[in-house]
């Protein structure tokens, strides 16, 4: 496996994790339901994932996501290389700047994946190719209010992924190789709100590590489904 298609899976699952704001933007004792799209791209390959998730009491947020990437000429063994994805997040936001009188906000977040791959070239040696990932992260963010009902949330972020390949062949040979990294994130997410319950939110930002940066941008609705406190 070269190390590209290694980087491109953490840093696209590490930018689809930065891109489910839905408990940032609600308050303590909020509860709520969100949908949200992401489109990634790096110079290897580019993707899109789709989120839905629950918020629990503006703290917990519970997500599932599913997507899909295709890898750029030359940036594989396997030519035409493609890969659909799916795995649940958690994310905790210990820290509400919203709801209290901290400066900044703090948010934790784990979260897998699984990716199974396909390409004309598996197919006609009778591979299969999987990968499995897992990722932890801390994230700080602040509101900016811009006008009435609309506002800024800039973030920055690290993760750390752990990515394992496997591929095996038609006899049930299995080999595998796992890699290590740290990711950084940054964005400037704007938050309109439509009504007391409903917020569109408009994310771009920036996925990082020493070699590849990859730029994502995701379109969100939260829906509150009651008042803070109530």
């Amino acid at each position: 496996m070269k190390k590209a298609q290694a980087v491109f899976i953490a840093l696209f699952f590490a930018s689809c994790l930065a891109a489910f704001p839905q408990s940032s933007v609600l308050k303590r004792g909020q509860y709520g339901l969100g949908l949200s799209g992401v489109y990634a791209t790096n110079s290897g390959a580019s993707g899109f994932s789709g989120i839905a998730g629950v918020s629990l009491g503006g703290i917990f947020d519970l997500s599932f996501s599913a997507g899909a990437a295709k890898y750029k000429p030359g940036q594989s063994e396997f030519a035409g290389l493609k890969t659909t994805s799916l795995g649940p997040e958690l994310q905790a936001h210990v820290i509400k700047q919203n709801s209290s009188r901290a400066p900044v906000s703090l948010a934790l977040s784990i979260g897998y994946v699984r990716d199974n791959f396909r390409s004309p070239d598996l197919d006609a040696q009778q591979l299969r190719m999987w990968a499995n990932t897992f990722a932890v992260g801390a994230t700080i963010y602040r509101d900016i209010p811009l006008v009435r009902g609309t506002y800024l949330q800039p973030y920055a972020g690290i993760t750390y992924v752990n990515t394992s390949f496997k591929i095996s062949d038609a006899q049930g040979l299995t080999l595998s190789n796992e890699d290590n990294m740290a990711a950084f994130t940054i964005g400037l997410p704007l938050v309109h709100s439509f009504s007391e319950t409903t917020r569109l939110v408009v994310q771009p930002g920036l996925t990082f590590d020493k070699d590849t940066t990859t730029f994502a941008v995701s379109v969100g609705l939260v829906v509150a489904l009651n008042k803070p406190g109530v």
